[in-house]
């Protein structure tokens, strides 16, 4: 038992820096190690099992950078801006050639 204490602390102390993290400890009471150890080890069984995998592709590929590209207009950052312009037309471009392989 001393083992997986040990092993928490030193999670713990990785986690220090992850701002994210400290909120969400400080507005659930549940340590920051056990939020992100039952995270990685919910993603661990999607991956493991295909359950969601599409849902999760869609995440990572829509989610993240649609936040990002809203940053970067705010922010008005021209390169940056131009960045994701060039992500979200090969986006398109693949989910239009996707539909089509589906046929194959």
């Amino acid at each position: 038992m001393d083992a997986i204490h040990s092993q928490f602390a030193q999670i713990r102390a990785k986690l220090e820096d992850v701002q994210f993290l400290n909120e969400l400890e400080a507005k659930t009471n549940v340590p920051k190690e056990y939020i992100s150890v039952g995270g990685a080890s919910i993603f661990g069984l999607i991956v493991l099992f295909g359950i969601g995998v599409g849902s999760l592709c869609n995440i990572i590929g829509f989610i993240y950078p649609a936040y990002k590209s809203l940053k970067a207009i705010e922010n008005r950052a021209s390169n940056e801006a131009t960045q994701w312009l060039i992500y979200w037309v090969v986006y398109s471009f693949f989910s239009i050639i996707e539909v089509f392989t589906d046929f194959l």
